[in-house]
């Protein structure tokens, strides 16, 4: 009985270092005022400009044409207001490319951005950092991906013209560049922007940052996982990764809202810097981040799901908030993937361009991408 009580001592802590071996790593910042004590989650800093279905001029314009002008009623996702068809007329395949895989597996410039779907990137900085941002290639994870196909909204409208199996370092590349180090930034938990059913894919060596506590979310056999608190940042060689705030929200079931963080990243190597916004509404915020890290060299941005406008840019909104950081080139990600809000899937699109006529932003270019296309800097 003695020799049974040791060995299942001995098992315990073996089992207790295991798991203390795996543990995920986190970046704490003591100074800043997140939680909500009261409602025992985690809050926005500033407060949004707009609310829920908050409306300005560009509301009252319809971006659909003439044949896109059919209505459609909604089981999901349903719009108060009215339901229009937001998918009729809209093919994918308009508005994707063939990746040039020569040049993505052997960079020609220092820095290569290229949109793969949704907010779903590939950075490459000189022939040595291969970053993922919010990878989502694969069907959603877990019970919501399996009920969501089914639903007449969250049905998927474009494909990854790059499967995860074809990522140049991610992929199985048996020619991989030794000096190459795979990193992954995630900015929140939501289905469209975390996807265990791609990050299962990747390889071991792969460094994952997170917003802090979504960490805990990942099995013990992902090795490298790091979550970062607000206006925290970490060093790989020479790329310093910053997490910076959104407003938005967080939670991949109902009984766990705002129980995690969510945000966008900071990425600077040699003179570099490129800012991911993460999904988020408008408020005073991006004029504190423009004080404390503008300029940025590129902002990518969301543009889409504006009904929820204290939670999603409008396009004008991005616009905004680009100039507030002081961007130099705006490439806006988040339109032609999902229908997961209220507006036609072309819509988003057709308002920005709309938005930069009416009124240009001072200082900052527009570069719309097609899926699967490459932009390069030097």
């Amino acid at each position: 009985m003695g020799n049974t009580k040791a060995t299942l001592v001995v098992i315990l802590l073996c089992l207790l270092s295991a798991c203390a071996s795996t543990a995920h790593r986190t970046i704490r910042n003591p100074e800043v005022d997140h939680w909500d004590g009261k409602r025992m989650r985690y809050k926005n800093l500033f407060a949004p400009k707009y609310g829920y279905m908050s409306e300005t001029e560009y509301d009252r314009i319809d971006f659909r044409l003439p044949h896109e002008r059919k209505t459609r009623t909604y089981r999901l996702v349903h719009n108060p207001k009215g339901d229009i068809d937001r998918s009729i007329g809209y093919d994918a395949g308009n508005y994707t490319v063939d990746p040039d895989m020569d040049r993505l597996r052997q960079p020609t410039h220092e820095v290569q951005i290229t949109w793969l779907l949704h907010s779903s990137f590939l950075i490459q900085l000189g022939r040595k950092y291969q970053i993922l941002v919010d990878p989502v290639l694969e069907e959603i994870d877990g019970s919501a991906g399996r009920l969501m196909k089914y639903a007449d909204t969250f049905k998927l409208h474009a494909q990854s013209p790059i499967a995860t199996e074809q990522l140049p370092g991610f992929g199985n590349s048996v020619d991989r560049d030794k000096e190459e180090i795979l990193i992954v930034v995630i900015s929140h938990d939501h289905f469209d922007h975390l996807n265990f059913n791609t990050l299962d894919k990747l390889p071991p060596d792969t460094h994952f940052y997170v917003p802090l506590e979504v960490e805990r979310q990942f099995p013990s056999k992902f090795k490298d996982v790091t979550g970062m608190d607000w206006f925290t940042s970490d060093q790989i060689g020479d790329l310093k990764i910053t997490f910076l705030p959104a407003n938005h929200r967080s939670g991949r079931t109902l009984n766990r809202m705002n129980d995690s963080l969510w945000g966008g990243w900071l990425l600077e190597w040699k003179e570099h810097r490129i800012y991911f916004a993460g999904d988020s509404g408008y408020s005073d915020l991006f004029k504190e981040l423009g004080r404390r890290y503008g300029p940025v060299d590129v902002c990518l941005m969301p543009i889409s799901a504006w009904f929820q406008r204290h939670y999603h840019f409008a396009p004008e909104d991005a616009m905004a908030a680009a100039e507030d950081i002081g961007c130099n080139t705006f490439i806006p990600w988040g339109w032609g993937t999902w229908i997961m809000s209220y507006e036609h899937l072309l819509t988003p699109i057709r308002r920005l361009e709309y938005a930069w006529q009416d009124n240009p932003p001072e200082n900052m270019s527009l570069q719309i991408l097609k899926m699967g296309e490459t932009y390069s800097a030097r």
